[in-house]
């Protein structure tokens, strides 16, 4: 997860009181944030003229460089240091539908169209004011030029400035760039006494447009809800050399020959899991993916004991009744890993 990803994770988990925060510490807008005010305080049934320019100059601005985010219905004021600082709060009076405007806008902002931009509304209970969080990421399809003004923009600082067009060769007559992220990869689990043991694949898949050489991969497991010997690593030795410490730390680095072309995978290492009681603390594991010339990611699954524990239970308990199904089993590693389902592929294994 990159600067701009965790601080959309931040703000739109941590709801109106992150919102909050930023003001009451005088937040300044900087290289990966910006305050906006809506014009029409998002009153209309479409996005005013001057959101809809902003928007787009944020896209391309942000884009175009390391992605970044935007808080809209938060005004700015003038701080000592001369920065624009988060000074109060001035809601949407429909920040849902604020919010469905800004993504029916995203196709029309900019030239290429972004397709990364997500949109997030801020409310309270009951009510329909708010806030809403764009995440503008940094894009492949770079670069992108505004529809209003056919302009280029880049971040710099806390404002978005028109790129040069010696600037703009610069940027982007770079080959293509591989970006490269992490699959979860998950088999039928197996039921042995009282352990459910299943292995999670960690495949690195290029979705970038450029191919992607001297690939890494760090594992590291900090927490295991199970006794010691829950986890164990397995290796994939023909294309990488594998590096393990102390039984919870694996770091991967592929062969000078190995290389992984874009819309493609490699799985250098699986995750042997066996559940089992005494449970005794959370599922953290955290990683780090990446490779020459491209931006890495940080990755993390966790999950609670209580959750973990719960979903244990709920199949011994099922086994033991014999009403079982294969789908509630084949959804325990999920369970158990706090896995979407459109973020895996499960796998199964003859039983």
């Amino acid at each position: 997860m990159n600067r701009a990803e965790d601080l959309f994770e931040k703000l739109s988990s941590g709801g109106e009181i992150a919102i909050d925060e930023l003001i009451a510490t005088r937040k300044a807008e900087e290289l990966f944030l910006d305050f906006k005010r809506s014009a029409d305080n998002g009153t209309s049934r479409r996005l005013h003229d001057t959101d809809n320019k902003n928007f787009g100059k944020a896209i391309s601005g942000f884009g175009n460089a390391e992605g970044g985010v935007i808080v809209w219905g938060v005004d700015c004021s003038r701080g000592k240091d001369g920065a624009d600082v988060a000074s109060m709060k001035v809601p949407l009076k429909d920040a849902a539908g604020f919010a469905s405007r800004l993504e029916g806008a995203v196709s029309r902002c900019t030239i290429p169209a972004h397709s990364g931009v997500r949109s997030f509304a801020i409310t309270s209970a009951g009510r329909l004011d708010g806030f809403v969080v764009s995440l503008i990421p940094k894009s492949n399809a770079a670069p992108h030029q505004t529809v209003a003004g056919l302009q280029y923009y880049m971040r710099a600082g806390s404002d978005f400035v028109p790129v040069p067009h010696g600037i703009l060769a610069g940027m982007f007559g770079r080959r293509p760039q591989p970006d490269l992220g992490i699959m979860k990869i998950v088999t039928y689990p197996e039921i042995d006494a009282d352990a459910v043991s299943f292995d999670v694949g960690l495949a690195i898949r290029n979705n970038g447009p450029g191919i992607a050489r001297d690939i890494f991969l760090t594992v590291m497991c900090t927490s295991m809800p199970c006794k010691v010997g829950s986890l164990a690593f397995d290796s994939e030795l023909q294309n990488w050399i594998a590096v393990q410490s102390l039984g919870v730390h694996m770091s991967h680095l592929s062969k000078p020959e190995v290389r992984l072309p874009p819309d493609s995978q490699l799985m250098p290492v699986q995750l042997q899991f066996r559940i089992s009681p005494p449970f005794i603390s959370d599922l953290v594991i955290k990683g780090r993916v990446g490779c020459e010339g491209g931006m890495p990611h940080n990755f993390e699954i966790q999950n609670s004991v209580a959750n973990i524990e719960r979903s244990y239970r709920g199949i011994m308990n099922a086994k033991f009744l014999n009403v079982l199904t294969d789908e509630q089993l084949a959804r325990f590693p999920r369970e158990v890993m706090n896995i979407e389902d459109e973020e895996e592929m499960p796998i199964h294994r003859e039983k």
